[in-house]
């Protein structure tokens, strides 16, 4: 590409404003054309914010670009990125890349027809500390995967809770270790059908067992990774600590107070990676097929979850 690459912004929700858009605004390597929100007032108050063109068409905002990061709701996924891939474009997508596993398929199956990159932001694979920890033990025995709220306000079904927030612990976990038969667990849902906890381990590919678990209502807003093999513990919480215990040490090690919470939490690597991987039209790591596996997973999850009657 002999000219900078023109992205646009769909949705201007939480997650949009406080990474998306800080990040995408800098405009290194790339411009940013402009965001289409179909709820007015937000939009031009947000463009205005970061001088940036506001959209009032989705369809403009699209033609507009060479590629489109999506962050509207989960619902509008599969119409927004298939208007999107059809019209030639390169997608980003908040996970997970749509409502379905079906509706997901037809997306995958269509970037492939149309040779457009589509990548889904599961950030997680690109935090440091993370990728740091993958590196720092030998022969595996057990890798466990959490994610706690201190008490979570949601009233949603635990469908929602699955494929919204559990699909994060699935997602890294099948990065640490592919699935080599099927996933076993539990999830606890209360009379409203709202989970309130969920815990499912398996055996990888390379004979490790993988532990993911989730409690909705634990006192701690608690991420941990925790790896233990051969002569070695290594814990990672919230993406910033690691402890590495080994020959009765313990040493623990912060993230650096220059580096950003984009940073840290893999979103700002998750970025580039998509951008890089557009301007060099090589194909994403966690591109629409590999995100597919991991929503399977949790479909198959929700479809062993019986609803309280």
């Amino acid at each position: 590409m002999d000219r900078k690459l023109k992205i646009g912004i769909v949705g201007l929700g939480n997650i949009a404003q406080k990474v998306y858009l800080p990040f995408l605004t800098k405009e290194t390597d790339w411009n940013l054309v402009g965001a289409y929100s179909p709820t007015e007032s937000r939009r031009k108050q947000i463009c205005k914010e970061y001088r940036i063109k506001d959209f009032s068409n989705l369809s403009n905002l699209i033609s507009s670009c060479d590629a489109v990061f999506v962050h509207s709701s989960t619902d509008s996924h599969f119409q927004v990125i298939s208007e999107a891939l059809n019209m030639e474009k390169d997608v980003y997508v908040d996970k997970p890349l749509a409502s379905t596993v079906e509706q997901s398929e037809r997306l995958v199956d269509l970037s492939k027809r149309k040779g457009r990159k589509l990548m889904v932001g599961f950030n997680r694979r690109f935090a440091p500390m993370y990728i740091e920890a993958k590196k720092q033990v030998n022969n595996v025995a057990w890798i466990r995967v959490e994610k706690h709220r201190i008490k979570s306000s949601s009233q949603v079904d635990f469908k929602f809770t699955l494929l919204d927030d559990y699909i994060h612990l699935v997602d890294t976990a099948r990065w640490l270790g592919e699935p080599s038969g099927p996933i076993e667990g539990h999830v606890e849902i209360n009379e409203k059908n709202q989970m309130i906890y969920a815990e499912h381990n398996y055996i990888s590919e390379n004979k490790n067992r993988i532990f993911l678990a989730m409690h909705r209502s634990a006192g701690t807003n608690l991420e941990q990774l925790e790896i233990v093999g051969e002569n070695a513990i290594v814990r990672v919480k919230n993406m910033d600590t690691m402890e590495i215990e080994r020959e009765g040490k313990v040493i623990t090690n912060s993230s650096p107070s220059w580096e950003t919470i984009i940073k840290r939490r893999g979103f700002e690597d998750a970025i580039m990676h998509f951008i890089n991987s557009v301007i060099g039209d090589t194909e994403p790591s966690i591109n629409g097929e590999e995100a597919l596996k991991s929503q399977i997973l949790v479909k198959q999850i929700i479809e062993k979850t019986g609803t309280v009657k």
